[in-house]
């Protein structure tokens, strides 16, 4: 059978009002079952009940966290009695770590050869925005059942450099904050971080990680987020240091408290 080109990259390049874009899903489905592409984890011909460039089966497949687990990061235990008696259990990195957040929650996993991992560097770096969009959805779905919106105040996404902003396109932390946003009821501040210099892509230990986002952020307009709780927005959570660096900058600035929403969490 021939292999078509990706409809949902074709049917984005037009101009479709906010309030259409299931109409934009609609169409490219529709391409995509008359002319077919390939799911881009497993091969298979999309199917109708695909999202961007995964398939159904592949999609109903992410990689899910469980709604209990760590009181700060939410990992799960590894073993029940890790928990006992504590009247805030929390895990051994958080036992260990001197975190800025109050806590931080996320409903993929993103682990090695995983479909999560794959959808999210695709949507990232592959410029799939339909993809993103629908990830974005996802996660917006699924945050009330993490957290409370009443808890929250104001959205902040983590921000892009300004240059890799630019070469990127966008912003995938505030496509996942507006999408929540607009689920939740929540204001996004869209700028009330900043990411004042240009840190390479995070890599290494906890240590390595920690250095390269040292003094990254700054809040411009501290008054945005002076008194209110702040729930900082992200794709991924790995070691924390990004998260830490940014609700440092945030306390700084006045923020009454952070907490921390990414789309996955690394195992």
């Amino acid at each position: 059978m021939a292999v078509g080109p990706h409809w949902d990259l074709v049917i984005a390049s037009l101009v479709i009002p906010e309030g259409l874009v299931r109409l934009r899903d609609v169409l490219a489905a529709s391409l995509h079952l008359v002319f077919p592409s390939p799911c881009a984890t497993c091969g298979r011909p999309l199917d109708w009940e695909r999202r961007s460039a995964l398939c159904g089966t592949c999609w109903s497949r992410l990689e899910r966290m469980p709604t209990s687990g760590c009181q700060r990061c939410g990992w799960p235990y590894p073993a029940a009695e890790t928990a006992a008696g504590a009247a805030e259990p929390l895990c051994q990195r958080c036992r260990e770590a001197a975190d800025a957040f109050r806590l931080a929650r996320a409903p993929l996993r993103y682990r090695q050869d995983g479909i999560a991992r794959a959808a999210i560097l695709l949507a990232k770096h592959g410029g799939r925005l339909p993809l993103l969009h629908h990830l974005a959805h996802l996660l917006a779905a699924e945050a009330p059942r993490f957290l409370a919106p009443e808890e929250w105040d104001v959205l902040v996404p983590v921000p892009l450099h300004w240059r890799r902003r630019w070469r990127r396109g966008f912003n995938q932390a505030e496509v996942l904050a507006r999408a929540v946003g607009r689920a939740m009821g929540i204001s996004v501040a869209g700028r009330a971080l900043r990411r004042v210099r240009a840190t390479p892509p995070q890599q290494g230990d906890p240590e390595a990680r920690r250095r390269n986002v040292r003094d990254a952020f700054r809040v411009p307009r501290p008054g945005q987020i002076a008194g209110r709780r702040v729930l900082l927005v992200d794709d991924v959570f790995t070691t924390g240091a990004t998260a830490n660096a940014a609700a440092r900058a945030l306390l700084a600035a006045g923020a009454a408290e952070v907490g921390v929403l990414t789309l996955a969490r690394v195992e």
